[in-house]
């Protein structure tokens, strides 16, 4: 066979290659068109834990909040006559809306012994004694109307068959008649929708937007388009394989799904990157394919087993992270093997410019190099202080955490929670003890006792009659009655902790625990999520025992693989560092930070051994040979996603912000790890082969 047959058949299989792409594409712009956005943070819980099954088993009794709305009103003053009935009037319309079961508002809360509104119990009266009268009737009152008789939340409560949204239609027309008064959507729902919406913004305007920095500065870091241009298509094509696969599998893109598009973006740049410096040394670009290719398929694998992962952390949510981590990951990783090559050969044809050195960074990382034993201790000074802020963080989670809160949602969030206004997200539930179903008059000292707790402070009369519940509130087989404890959505685990310990004790206090228990959103979010967080670091930890296995066997030393694995976790310790520092807890978001912390660093350290490895150098050269050749390109594309994942703070969903700053914090810190401290590290345990 000549070497012009062989020319033919590898140039025939680039463009075999190419086409396969070019499908691959047009399949995946096809699919993006039927991708779903879902912003179901309660289904991120969902599992097999106690506290989602007893939620579940609360919500196929009841089927509260599904499609529930919150509304805060705002006026100068609700006392003033025509905003008073501008209230009454809209009440009334809710009352009558379609798909509308109750209203539960300031006209909810009975008058001691009677049925009448306290509201409206002395209707001679001014409305502003009446209103202080309200405010210090008790914390259910509290929860409706703010003190400064400013605000007032009315929290509609829908049939059981109404489907999410439903109510959510005929709110904008109420709004609208309800003038003078300021209305506004503020409950579960509506921060689902902005949920869903700021996820859409992201994909069409942040995600391209940190595409175009990342080119713009990697043209700049490489002195050519055409080479810049080579490095970001196939990383951009990932993300697009990535999301047409989602939507032909008709799989929605969730909160947490959101973070893989700029994971994917990292990985495949940052191999493209290294791909690219390789080709541009002694050998072009047939070397460098065989040379690093299978070192980006390493990245790939080990990023993948850490997003896999997740399967064990127990909930459905993550369930779908750790299936769709790795095939976001392989997108990538194809779109490299397949792209780069035919790429290079079509615009990287002549003499280009040769890319940035980093002379700067890279002559202190050799230095470092030659001297193994300050940097093992720098290393050691590193581990040492970041260790306070490993696992000393306490979990933090509120059903609001996406929402900024510099947008308008944000401000009435934070507005509620400073005034204790609060949507009914939480439920004392009170069980039938005769067994009959229905109310009764033996019914009434239990329910009162708990409304009492719950609704409208320690005075509730007790009559001879059965307790007056709305149906609404009942049960489906009419043995139990839930009854709505107004708090904040944004209350953080503390105070909601401390809510949850008043409850408890006064249920114990009235001889309730054998027939009255918590239930609802806000429950759930505060005991599952400190379970999920943990089972996320747990088989975090799974994951490294599983990639050190991985590195040992393409490595072929356990030694060296705990050393490299050890290494990479250093930015997951930088993230804990931060959360440490900075006072804030442990969120999922943060907690898939890690994940993407650790891929970037196994992403360097997999590339560094990779150029070690195949180093032909003299003893003693190997390891600043392999630094001189690796180096760079983890520079190039350190500053290239620092820039990118910039891009985040432009970001409608709160936790992707800080998201952003999660990574870029490990993106300096592996690169770090991987320049000064795995180098020296090996050279102190790997002498006679350095």
């Amino acid at each position: 066979m000549t070497d012009t047959t062989v020319a033919r058949g590898i140039s025939a299989g680039r463009w075999l290659k190419g086409l396969l792409a070019l499908a691959i594409t047009l399949l995946s712009v096809w699919g993006i068109r039927s991708l779903q956005v879902e912003s179901d943070v309660i289904s991120a819980l969902s599992g097999n834990s106690d506290g989602y099954l007893a939620y579940e088993a609360f919500q196929n009794r009841f089927h509260l909040g599904a499609a529930d709305e919150a509304m805060l009103v705002r006026a100068p003053d609700l006392a003033d006559p025509a905003a008073f009935e501008a209230l009454e009037n809209l009440i009334l319309d809710l009352q009558f809306t379609d798909g509308v079961a109750e209203v539960v508002s300031l006209f909810s809360l009975p008058a001691e012994g009677t049925s009448t509104p306290l509201i409206l119990a002395d209707d001679s009266a001014p409305l502003e004694d009446r209103f202080a009268s309200f405010i210090g009737s008790g914390p259910a009152a509290s929860a409706l109307v703010s003190s400064a008789r400013d605000a007032a939340l009315l929290h509609v409560i829908s049939v059981p068959d109404a489907q999410p949204g439903d109510i959510a239609t005929m709110l904008p027309q109420l709004i609208a008649d309800a003038a003078p008064l300021d209305v506004a959507a503020v409950g579960q729902a509506e921060v689902e929708r902005q949920i869903s919406a700021n996820l859409l913004r992201d994909q069409t305007l942040v995600t391209p937007v940190a595409v175009l920095i990342c080119i713009i500065v990697g043209a700049i870091i490489l002195r050519s388009v055409r080479a810049v241009l080579v490095c970001a298509a196939p990383a951009i094509c990932g993300v697009l394989w990535f999301m047409g696969f989602l939507g032909w599998a008709g799989h929605a893109l969730d909160p947490w799904l959101a973070t893989l598009p700029m994971l994917v973006m990292v990985l495949a740049f940052a191999d493209t990157l290294h791909l690219f410096y390789a080709s541009r040394e002694e050998g072009g670009l047939e070397k460098a394919v065989r040379n690093v290719m299978p070192a980006a398929f390493m990245t790939s694998l080990t990023s993948a087993l850490a997003l896999a992962s997740f399967g064990f952390a127990g909930s459905d949510a993550l369930w779908g992270l750790a299936v769709w981590g790795p095939v976001a990951v392989f997108s990538g990783f194809a779109s490299v093997y397949l792209l780069f090559p035919l790429l290079s050969r079509l615009f990287i044809r002549g003499e280009i410019n040769h890319p940035a050195g980093f002379s700067m960074v890279m002559a202190p990382a050799q230095s470092g190099l030659r001297h193994p034993r300050l940097m093992a201790v720098l290393a050691l000074a590193v581990v040492v202080g970041l260790i306070p802020g490993v696992n000393s963080t306490d979990t933090d989670f509120s059903l609001s955490e996406h929402i900024r809160d510099d947008s308008p949602l944000g401000h009435d969030l934070i507005f509620m929670e400073d005034e204790g206004l609060g949507s009914a997200s939480l439920f004392v539930v009170v069980e039938d003890t005769d067994g009959e179903p229905g109310l009764s008059a033996d019914d009434a000292p239990r329910i009162a006792a708990a409304a009492a707790l719950a609704l409208s402070g320690p005075d509730v009369a007790v009559g001879d009659e059965a307790p007056l519940v709305p149906e609404r509130f009942r049960a489906s087989d009419d043995l139990a009655v839930a009854l709505p404890v107004l708090v904040p959505l944004g209350n953080g685990p503390e105070r909601f902790g401390a809510e949850l310990d008043r409850l408890r004790s006064g249920i114990e206090d009235a001889g309730l625990s054998d027939t009255a228990r918590l239930a609802g959103q806000s429950l759930l979010a505060h005991e599952v999520v400190p379970e999920t967080v943990d089972a996320m670091r747990s088989s975090f930890y799974i994951a490294l025992a599983a990639i050190t296995l991985v590195v040992a066997l393409s490595q072929r030393t356990i030694i060296l693989a705990v050393l490299a694995t050890a290494v990479s976790a250093l930015p997951m310790m930088a993230i804990e560092g931060v959360l440490y520092l900075s006072g804030r807890g442990m969120t999922m978001t943060a907690a898939i930070a890690l994940t993407v912390a650790f891929g970037i660093a196994v992403d360097n350290t997999i590339h560094y051994l990779n150029r070690w490895k195949r180093s032909k150098g003299p003893r003693g050269t190997r390891l600043g040979e392999a630094l001189g050749h690796a180096g760079p390109p983890m520079v190039a594309s350190t500053l290239i996603m620092t820039l990118g994942f910039g891009a985040t703070l432009l970001s409608a969903t709160a936790s992707m912000p800080q998201f952003g700053v999660f990574v870029i914090s490990a993106l300096w810190m592996a690169l770090v790890a991987a320049l000064w401290f795995l180098p020296a590290l090996i050279r102190l345990v790997r002498r006679k082969e350095t």
